[in-house]
């Protein structure tokens, strides 16, 4: 009797457990489902550590989209895909309907697009695509192919700081079909597998990535500007000037690619990294990649192995940098990235918008093609980057190349290669160059189509562009990073190809007092040319995306400004490249008169390099003499110092008691083979020998975790906990009854 009552008591036990569990199972289970965006517009919410979704049928937000699940109302889904690919046919369709991601602080929102085409019409201006909101962060898996182009005012991709606080990451770690088999480079970024790809294009005002024109329909500095965007995988093209299918969306009349929307749309913090590959093509006074119409660029840094192409608005605009009127501060190329840049109209390629200077660092092995459009540098300031009129705060431009990078830049209309724009007035410039290859062309002359004369550039290929202004120029060129090589070109006299100041106005070699900012003691080659040519007008970007140094010739090599050390060091390589020769090095002869040094005055001594072609200048200083010394005094004699006290005798230690440890075990004498006997081992040796033994034997591996399931709520498990529950209460009823007849 007793037993039968503890078996009816394990059976329900069993059984309430079993049931609990099922119960418990069914609660807590998250889907991760396939959401097709034609069915209706998604929200997205990522808050409490969870991810909810809910889509809505209507546009008027007031029914839910039903599913096999039920309703789709804040249904939690911590890996949510969308598509709007048709199951039936395999074919990706359109949709107007939109999506909204918003993260909550300290929460990050994770979502796959898996072929999706949302289109809104032209003229729709209530929302975008796809808009970014909250505080926390947000990420972006790309599979198959996407698009996302909105209508007026609002971006593609829209990231706006006065509703989006966190960070916006676009991937590409996952192959086309969702598996994570993907290989990864050192860095942790996907290789190989299929590309997910993007196109991105904003409306009338609104970037392709990054900021709206209004909010509310009100204009706001605040919805324009766009912040902490990092792009680390797959093909994106953004912008005004992005291909779908047959024609070009909004040619012309949006904000920047990846960047700030027209209205002072700034953008901050943009990092393209991994193996990401992007177009982008400004619209409106703006840039390709950085600030809208008078919009500013700060922190822009394109590192890995990046591929980068961004072209300019040919209203204005950098290629990469500020937009019209706006800086670009802080623009970083380093490690492998391979970057493209096209200035829109009186813009840099990499730099300043019109009227605007930049900062610029290029290092690592990083390459880099640049090229500004009608006055604007290549590498550096737009067109009358100044300090007056409507802009009255100063304007520095530096840049920086360094290390092994490889860097062509051409300017255009009388605008240096790298450096000042056309027409700069004030303000400071300063390039350094410590390392690399960098080939500069400087911009052309001046054409008058319309009088038919042609008026002289005094553009360098580096420093000072054309200008009526003094301009404050420091140009550095030294192999303190690594090996230096440096050929610049220039379209008239010599002097132009590298300066300090205006134009030609200073020649850039050994100066009046024998020194040079080519660095003696590093490894530094600098060949001039003038005479150069080209295919191209120079007026406006190239075409989209292409162009290259194809018809651009360097000229004639009228001077090589070159380190000793390294040509004595490296004759061979010199012969290869320049084909010149051992006495091709500096012949310096005195000429002129010298003037002998003083006690009161320095003398100097003009020097000329005799070698022909060159015809370079010194005039060395003789520093003044100096005055040879009086004979010192004979110092005193010293005080004998007295006899220091004889220290006292310490006291004699007395001797410790020490009880000495027992004697080693004499071990038995060896065989007569030169073999110890077993017997001489210690029983410490003994113990020690098996712990060697013991620690060498290796210890097996821990079995691998099994592996999760990827996605899904575990129906089977839930189906099979219900049927075990089911089983064990029928189970119980079935030993009730027989106890209950036994008794």
């Amino acid at each position: 009797m007793r037993k039968n009552v503890k078996q009816q008591l394990a059976l329900r036990v069993l059984s309430t457990a079993a049931l609990v569990a099922m119960v418990s199972s069914i609660a807590t289970a998250a889907f991760a489902a396939e959401y097709n965006v034609k069915d209706g517009s998604v929200d997205i919410l990522a808050e409490g550590g969870k991810q909810y979704i809910t889509q809505w049928k209507d546009e008027s937000k007031s029914t839910y989209v039903t599913d096999d699940k039920g309703e789709i109302k804040k249904r939690q889904d911590d890996d949510i895909t969308l598509t709007t690919k048709n199951k039936d046919t395999g074919e990706t369709e359109t949709t107007s309907n939109t999506v909204t991601i918003t993260a909550e602080k300290d929460n990050t929102a994770n979502v796959t697009l898996q072929d999706v085409n949302i289109q809104k019409d032209e003229w729709d201006n209530k929302s975008a695509a796809m808009t970014i909101k909250g505080e926390g962060d947000t990420e972006i898996e790309l599979n198959g192919d996407n698009t996302l182009i909105s209508g007026h005012y609002h971006a593609g991709l829209e990231k706006a700081d006065d509703v989006s606080h966190g960070s916006l990451t676009i991937k590409d770690d996952l192959n086309n079909d969702n598996r994570t088999e993907k290989e990864k480079d050192e860095s942790g970024y996907s290789t190989g597998g299929d590309t997910g790809t993007l196109i991105a294009a904003g409306g009338y005002d609104g970037a392709g990535i990054g900021g709206r024109k209004k909010k509310d329909g009100e204009e706001s500095d605040a919805c324009a500007s766009t912040s902490d965007i990092t792009i680390t995988g797959g093909q994106i093209k953004a912008g005004s000037l992005i291909e779908t299918k047959e024609e070009y969306h909004q040619p012309e009349y949006s904000g920047a690619g990846i960047g700030g929307a027209t209205g002072h749309g700034n953008a901050t913090n943009i990092t393209i990294t991994g193996n990401a590959d992007v177009s982008a093509a400004g619209g409106y006074y703006a840039a390709g990649i950085g600030g809208g119409d008078d919009g500013n660029a700060t922190n822009i840094t394109i590192s890995g192995n990046a591929k980068v192409a961004a072209t300019g608005s040919n209203s204005g605009g950098a290629g990469i940098g500020g937009g019209d009127d706006g800086v670009g501060k802080n623009i970083r190329i380093p490690a492998h990235a391979d970057v493209t840049a096209y200035g829109g109209n009186q813009g840099a390629g990499i730099g300043g918008g019109p009227y605007r200077g930049g900062s610029v660092e290029i290092s690592g092995n990083a390459k880099v093609f640049a090229k500004g459009a009608n006055c604007g540098a290549g590498i550096g300031s737009g067109y009358s980057c100044s300090c007056w009129g409507d802009h009255p705060e100063l304007v520095d431009t530096s840049v920086t190349i360094s290390e092994n990078a490889e860097v062509t830049a051409v300017g255009s209309y009388r605008a240096a290669a790298i450096g000042n724009g056309a027409s700069s007035q004030q303000g400071k410039t300063t390039v350094t160059i410590t390392g690399g290859t960098v080939t500069a062309i400087g911009g052309k002359s001046y054409i008058d189509y319309w009088n038919g004369n042609c008026y002289k550039s005094l553009a360098s290929a580096i420093g000072g562009g054309n200008s009526d202004k003094v301009q404050d120029v420091t140009v550095t060129i030294n192999g303190t990073t690594g090996n230096t090589t440096v050929n610049a070109s220039c379209w008239l006299d010599q002097e132009s190809a590298i300066s300090t100041g205006n134009g030609a106005a200073d020649i850039i070699g050994y100066d009046k007092d024998g020194k040079s900012p080519f660095g003696e003691d590093g490894s530094v080659i600098v060949r001039m040319y003038n005479h150069g040519s080209s295919t191209t007008t120079g007026y406006g970007p190239f075409s989209k995306y292409e162009g290259d140094l194809t018809g651009y010739t360097l000229g004639t090599l009228y001077q090589t400004v070159h380190n000793r050390k390294y040509m004595e060091e490296h004759p061979k390589e010199i012969v290869d490249i320049t084909k010149l020769k051992d006495e091709d090095l500096h012949d310096w002869q005195l000429v002129g008169k010298v003037v002998e040094p003083t006690l009161e005055k320095d003398g100097w001594a003009d020097y000329i390099c005799s070698i022909d072609k060159c015809g370079q200048t010194k005039h060395v200083p003789l520093p003044k003499l100096t005055p040879e010394p009086s004979e010192p005094d004979t110092p005193n004699k010293p005080d004998t110092p007295n006899k220091p006290d004889t220290p006292d005798t310490p006291d004699t230690p007395s001797t410790p008691e020490v009880t000495p440890a027992d004697p080693a075990v004499t071990p038995d004498a060896p065989a007569q083979d030169g073999t110890a006997p077993a017997d001489t081992l210690t029983a410490d040796t003994t113990a020690t020998a098996q712990n060697v033994a013991q620690n060498a034997e290796p210890k097996a591996a821990a079995p691998a975790p099994a592996a999760l399931p990827q996605t899904g709520a575990n129906w089977l498990a839930v189906v099979g906990s219900a049927l075990s529950g089911l089983f064990l209460l029928a189970a119980g009823f079935v030993l009730d009854r027989k106890n209950r007849r036994m008794n």
